[in-house]
Formats: C-alpha cells, structure tokens, sequence
C-alpha cells in the first residue's frame, strides 16, 4: 500500500479536526507515493523506536506523539530531532503522527473503558462535542485506594502518586491519559472526586489536593501505552498484505 492510502485509513479513525489548534498531526516525514509494506506502531519516535524500525524493515511509523512540535531550521545531525528526521527521509520511512486527534476520539474513552468509568462528557471541547479527557460515573463507589490500585492493575503499573486522602470516598472521575495539569480546572468544575492522569508536577498535586480533588498520577507513559495495541489492532483489521509491529513496551520513567 501507499503511504498515501495508510494516511487515508489513519485519518478516518481519528480525523485531523479533532486535534487542537497547536498540534501537529498527520505526515510529518516521507512521500505520499513511498510503498508501505510494514509498519512499526510506538508512542514516541525516539531513537529506540528509529532504531527498531530500520532494523525490522519498517517502512513507516505511526506515532502518538508527533517527531516534529517546533520549527527547524536545519535538516542535519547536529541536532537530535533533526537527525531523526534525517535518518527516516535517507531511509524512506514515514513517519505519521495522530496525537491530540487521537486523545479526542479514543484515548480517554479507551482508558475509561479499562477502569469500568462510564464517560458523561468531555472536560475540554475541540470540535463537534470530542475533545480532551472525559469525566464520568464508576459503578459503585471506592476508596481513593482502591482506585489506584485499580489504575495499576488495568494499566499493568508498577507505580502510581497519589495526592489527597487515602481514604477518600470516590465514584465521579475525571480522566486525562497523558499530561493534565491544565485540565485540573475542568476537573475540579466537573464535580470529580478524583482525578486520574499523569504528568501532575508536586505542587499541581499538591494544591489539586488542598482543593478536596485526589489526583493519581500514573505517569504520561503510563497511562498512554494503549495507543500502541488500539492503533495496532485498527491496522490489521483494515489493511491488507501489511505487516503490523508493536513497539515493546519500555516505560521511559523508571523506578526504583
């Protein structure tokens, strides 16, 4: 297939609309026309990733997160983002990313799915009622405990912070897979007694806390894992003659 018509199915799962205004989504590196026979599915193209891909003879990525965020001036090795681009492009591998398009039309509802939460909204509208995070109803109520347990245990954690009471009763939840410290505000107005996410920074947790919010950070990594399998099982249902990898899973944050 053409990396043309990979594009084309990527874009029907999660339209390029969906993304927010400050994205970059789509083709980042590589022709329309470049034959597509493998493809490698990560949540970061980093060097682990480039690596992986030309080894295996990956002729394009399909990433959650986009190679390129900012501009760039040069196209060479002295910069390591540039480098990356410069090894795909000598190599003819795509690159293709679906982020924050991504977040709005599956992430959250797929990560609501694996704590048993029923979604009843959004927390930040970006087009036609999708957007980022959702906030909803667990079946019954639970520990603040118990709810990062559950975290762990649907996510496959070895790890999670949690800021507030333990003890804490909880059943409405917001849920942010990826960075949220911008959507504690939504949160908190949403009526959630918790809220679940990653990359809260201490005080963000700190001052969420203060506020009779508990906030469970599982880490962006964490919680954003579930692209690779969701992207991946889309893929091999609707192309045909194409091989499909997965990134193994290498959680960047380590603990000890």
């Amino acid at each position: 297939m053409k990396a043309a018509e990979i594009a084309g199915l990527l874009e029907k799962f999660s339209p390029s609309r969906y993304a927010c205004e400050w994205d970059n989504v789509g083709m980042n590196v590589g022709r329309d026309e470049n034959e597509v026979d493998r493809i490698l599915v990560c949540l970061d193209i980093d060097d682990a990733a480039v690596e992986y891909a030309l080894n295996n003879g990956a002729d394009m990525i399909v990433s959650h997160h986009p190679l390129i965020f900012h501009g760039i001036k040069k196209i060479n090795d002295s910069d390591f983002i540039a480098g990356r681009i410069l090894t795909l492009a000598e190599n003819r591998v795509n690159a293709f990313c679906m982020h924050t398009n991504f977040d709005s039309t599956h992430m959250a509802l797929e990560a609501a799915k694996r704590l048993g939460l029923k979604p009843e909204g959004v927390l930040e509208e970006v087009c036609d009622g999708k957007g980022i995070g959702v906030v909803g109803e667990l079946s019954g109520a639970v520990s603040a405990s118990d709810l990062a347990l559950l975290v762990k245990k649907s996510f496959g954690l070895e790890h999670v912070v949690m800021y507030g009471d333990k003890d804490a009763k909880i059943e409405r939840v917001a849920l942010v897979p990826g960075s949220g410290k911008d959507e504690i505000e939504s949160a908190l107005a949403s009526g959630a007694q918790a809220f679940v996410t990653g990359d809260i920074t201490y005080h963000y947790g700190i001052d969420g806390a203060a506020r009779n919010i508990v906030i469970i950070d599982a880490g962006h990594y964490g919680l954003e894992h579930i692209f690779i399998d969701i992207v991946s099982d889309y893929l091999e249902r609707c192309t045909d003659n194409v091989g499909i990898m997965r990134m193994p899973l290498d959680n960047p944050q380590k603990y000890f």
